[in-house]
């Protein structure tokens, strides 16, 4: 492992080339040429390689364009961050057939994650609870499922990607909608077909009226060593964006945490999935059921960083640790405790959906500010003199404290302060939303 293709592009491609200079690695910025922020990302990197192609699925998120740009930079190594790329087995086939280390699980762990219905499955042979679902293509088909199992449901594209196109139905009439609407976030998308969204492939699970979704992160190296690299629990979620996320996890007995670790490593091992994954879980009242695997770092990686490390000033980098686990290096876990008395709270200013009409032309920042606040550790790339494109979130402000509640009014602070004019990101939703957490 000695070059680097960066297959990503704003903040977590900035801090992989960061991670990767501390570690003597050279490395090379992947740039659409239709990104007009690409400049930031681009200039933390030692090289790059332009791809053409108008918007994510035909540029950063694209197999065929990505492994041209591998075959043309002459890599011997791809960090591709967090993204749908970060989990596709047939662009980590390209690579294998290539090659090229690829900074993440297997094409046939990522196969088996990638579909949630044959997760479900594989999760249920192991003994962990699972939801009742089915999956299934079509109006009819769908709807005898869910007579079957009852309402209400949860309807996902079965090979869907961050949250997107999901949809509760309480009746058969919302059933009929989902189906026959919108399959953005599919990467089988049938958007556009002469069927609709009726050619998708749909996940449909048992929905919980009253549920908590927590994520098991950590890390397998290739010995099959588990780290555990924390939990965390979605505060605020709208339009299938996850806005606010805490940890520790508040309100699940100590029990129920550490047997959802267990499964989570269980199913880590059994999946062939190795470096780092979040297994999220979504808990009832009664028990904790299995959702999906990310098989990729999570976007909330900085939350985990800071409750990793012996104090403070000892923090575990997770770029790095992807990297040496990706070169055969193995995990020690009592290097890298989890210190939950360490309490943090993240809020995420992602585009909101209504401005994203043109996407990748997003638009233009009017203002961009961000306050400068004590305890407060923001990750953002975007140059606000530039218009904005490819950008679907702007800024992340992590905080880190002794209480929830302290945390809390840290991030509160940072989010009511900033200034962001020209596009809509959400800032009243997550402040709201905070004062509960205060």
């Amino acid at each position: 492992m000695q070059h680097i293709l960066i297959a990503n592009r704003a903040a977590i491609a900035v801090r992989a080339a960061q991670t990767c200079r501390g570690l003597g690695l050279r490395t090379t910025a992947l740039r659409a040429r239709t990104d007009t922020q690409a400049a930031v990302h681009a200039a933390a990197a030692d090289h790059e390689v332009a791809v053409d192609g108008w918007g994510l699925p035909d540029t950063y998120d694209s197999s065929a364009r990505v492994l041209d740009a591998v075959d043309r930079s002459g890599v011997d190594t791809v960090y591709p961050g967090y993204g749908s790329l970060a989990e596709n087995a047939d662009f980590v086939a390209g690579l294998e057939e290539r090659g090229v280390t690829f900074v993440g699980p297997s094409s046939a762990a990522l196969r088996l994650a990638g579909s949630k219905a044959a997760a479900a499955e594989a999760a249920r042979r192991l003994g962990v609870p699972v939801l009742p679902h089915a999956s299934g293509r079509g109006r009819d088909e769908i709807l005898a499922h869910v007579r079957e199992m009852g309402l209400p449901v949860v309807l996902k594209p079965e090979f869907g990607y961050g949250g997107q196109a999901v949809r509760i139905a309480h009746t058969e009439a919302d059933v009929e909608r989902a189906v026959a609407g919108s399959t953005e976030g599919s990467r089988d998308g049938a958007a556009g077909s002469p069927d609709g969204a009726a050619g998708t492939s749909w996940y449909v699970e048992k929905y919980l009226p009253v549920n908590q979704v927590v994520g098991v992160t950590l890390a397998v190296d290739h010995e099959g060593t588990v780290l555990p690299l924390g939990e965390r629990e979605s505060l605020l979620v709208a339009d299938g964006l996850k806005l606010l996320e805490a940890s520790p996890v508040a309100g699940v007995d100590t029990e129920v945490l550490a047997a959802m670790r267990a499964d989570a490593a269980l199913v880590a091992r059994e999946f062939g999935l190795t470096n780092v994954m979040t297994v999220e879980f979504i808990v009832g009242p009664d028990r904790y059921y299995f959702l999906e695997v990310n098989g990729r770092l999570p976007l909330a990686y900085q939350m985990s960083e800071s409750q990793l490390g012996t104090d403070r000033t000892d923090l575990t980098d997770l770029v790095e640790l992807q990297l040496r686990i990706a070169r055969g290096e193995s995990v020690s876990p009592a290097a890298h405790p989890v210190d939950r008395t360490r309490h943090c709270l993240e809020a995420r200013l992602f585009v909101h959906p209504q401005e994203l009409a043109d996407f990748p032309d997003v638009g233009t920042l009017d203002r961009f500010d961000l306050p400068d606040v004590d305890g407060v550790a923001y990750a953002r790339s975007v140059d606000p003199a530039r218009p904005v494109t490819y950008e679907l979130i702007l800024a992340q402000a992590l905080a880190t404290d002794t209480s929830r509640a302290a945390a809390a009014r840290l991030v509160r602070k940072a989010v009511e302060g900033s200034r962001v004019t020209g596009l809509r990101c959400y800032v009243e939703e997550i402040t709201r939303r905070l004062d509960a957490e205060c």
